[in-house]
């Protein structure tokens, strides 16, 4: 009988705890959503959040340099189960793309699976910097445009994409190892050529 009732206080307990666990999930949820940062910080630092992996989150978003961050948001996106925890990592690190100016990178981290995946799995090294020159429904245009810049650069790239539910064909000039690099190059292409192109990351 003891034993018995003994059990019923375990399953009770795990289901207030699990209870407990996922009501705080969606406060957590919010208190992120409304830019609550600091006080997400006092509850990690009280150890008031039950989940790990939010609690694993709050932490890295107090890491001072996003480039020692970054690695670690992915880890968490790709071990967390939490589909809500999964949104505000990419929510991070999205942001992190816009305030460097990759705009086009930031919206593809939020929009774009495959490309995602493919910046998630890659090391920091295997990521270069080029200048998009153009995007073209058509890859015989696209090719057109690559023609035309190959006579004065040296590496001058197609790489498709999807784009809302259509294939893009985007040309892209210089494959470089720093941001600085390819500012300017799009400046120089900007002088030989009189054409405006979009610093990228790819």
């Amino acid at each position: 009988m003891q034993k018995h009732k003994f059990i019923q206080f375990v399953v009770l307990t795990c289901i207030l705890w699990v209870s407990a666990a996922f009501s705080q999930t969606a406060d957590l949820y919010r208190l992120y959503v409304n830019n609550n940062i600091h006080e997400l910080k006092s509850l990690s630092n009280a150890g008031r959040i039950i989940n790990q992996d939010w609690d694993k989150f709050v932490k890295i978003l107090f890491v001072e340099e996003m480039k020692d961050a970054l690695p670690a948001y992915v880890d968490l996106y790709k071990s967390t189960s939490d589909q809500q925890l999964k949104k505000v990592i990419l929510d991070r690190i999205s942001q992190y793309y816009y305030a460097k100016g990759f705009y086009d990178t930031a919206n593809r981290i939020m929009d774009d699976g495959q490309f995602r995946e493919r910046i998630f799995s890659i090391k920091s090294k295997a990521i270069h910097f080029g200048v998009q020159i153009g995007a073209f429904s058509s890859y015989e245009n696209a090719l057109s445009s690559k023609r035309k810049f190959s006579d004065h650069l040296d590496e001058v790239f197609i790489v498709s994409k999807d784009h809302n539910n259509k294939k893009l064909y985007v040309v892209i000039a210089g494959k470089l190892d720093s941001q600085q690099e390819a500012v300017k190059l799009r400046d120089d292409i900007k002088r030989v050529y009189g054409h405006k192109g979009i610093v990228i990351q790819y």
